[in-house]
């Protein structure tokens, strides 16, 4: 089974609950996607294993060959080629998706592509665990790329269970990351901000179709229901975990409150087995 664990919002303790989950299943693929910014290895222990870079085409143009016709610029609907109405056309980097068009309707073949390291992917084992991380490169913006690459990568370990801890929000990485899931384990919080961007997460998973539990974290400090979202988006809520000072002191120190927590543990452990029960 392959759980992608989510959130609407940053800060709802997803990286926390993947975490602990993992402790609690060690034979199971861990997959850090939140690529922005990847923390899991931190709550799972040091990390023993290789980098490797994620590579995507980029355009490049060749000033002397281009006839200034602008059928690339015309051509590309991601807007990478702007024409500024004479010379050669300028291409921004950062909106280039290397689809491979412009090259194919450049007359003069002034076009090519050329590849460019856009993150890493590190592979191995994180505190006993298997474990795959995709990290973008500090200035790039491709972050589907990197996602998709490190999914690549995990699709070559023959593993059947996966655990992804997902980018927060309800943007094009998080879609990225739940097309391959076979459930979506949703973390939220009591708060007026835990309830609306939930509210946009169900929205998403509803939409891919993707069967989907929520876990409310933090209980008590906050009174927000969540009850009606429930009901209109078909998705219980299998667990609870209560706010927790010592759960918040383990994360400031990078320990997981798994470890330290026996509460935290034990719901942890029954979290799992819900799991199994409705979605297996």
């Amino acid at each position: 089974m392959k759980i992608a664990v989510a959130s609407g919002k940053g800060g709802t303790g997803k990286t926390s609950i993947s975490a602990s989950l993992l402790l609690a299943r060690p034979d199971t693929l861990a997959i850090d996607l939140d690529v922005e910014e990847p923390n899991l290895n931190i709550l799972l222990g040091s990390f023993d294993g290789c980098v490797m870079p994620v590579t995507m085409p980029i355009a490049r143009i060749e000033g002397s060959k281009c006839i200034s016709c602008r059928k690339c610029a015309e051509a590309c609907v991601y807007g990478a080629i702007a024409w500024l109405g004479a010379g050669v056309p300028v291409i921004n980097e950062s909106l280039c998706r290397g689809c491979g068009l412009c090259p194919r309707v450049c007359p003069p073949e002034a076009i090519y592509e050329e590849d460019q390291v856009v993150g890493e992917i590190r592979s191995g084992i994180c505190g006993g665990i298997s474990f795959l991380e995709g990290r973008l490169r500090v200035g790039s913006v491709n972050t589907v790329r990197v996602i998709e690459e490190t999914v690549k990568k995990a699709q070559s370990f023959n593993e059947t269970d996966w655990l992804m801890d997902c980018p927060p929000g309800t943007a094009c990485p998080v879609a990225a990351s739940l097309r391959h899931a076979d459930m979506a384990l949703l973390v939220t919080e009591p708060t007026p901000f835990g309830r609306s961007d939930l509210e946009g997460m169900l929205e998403m998973t509803a939409d891919m179709r993707i069967p989907t539990a929520l876990v409310v974290n933090k209980t008590g400090i906050g009174d927000i229901l969540i009850d009606d979202l429930c009901r209109r988006f078909n998705a219980d809520i299998i667990a609870r975990y209560p706010f927790s000072r010592s759960a918040a002191e383990s994360g400031a120190r990078g320990e997981s409150p798994f470890k330290t927590d026996a509460g935290w543990a034990e719901t942890t452990r029954s979290l799992w087995s819900d799991i199994e029960r409705r979605f297996s």
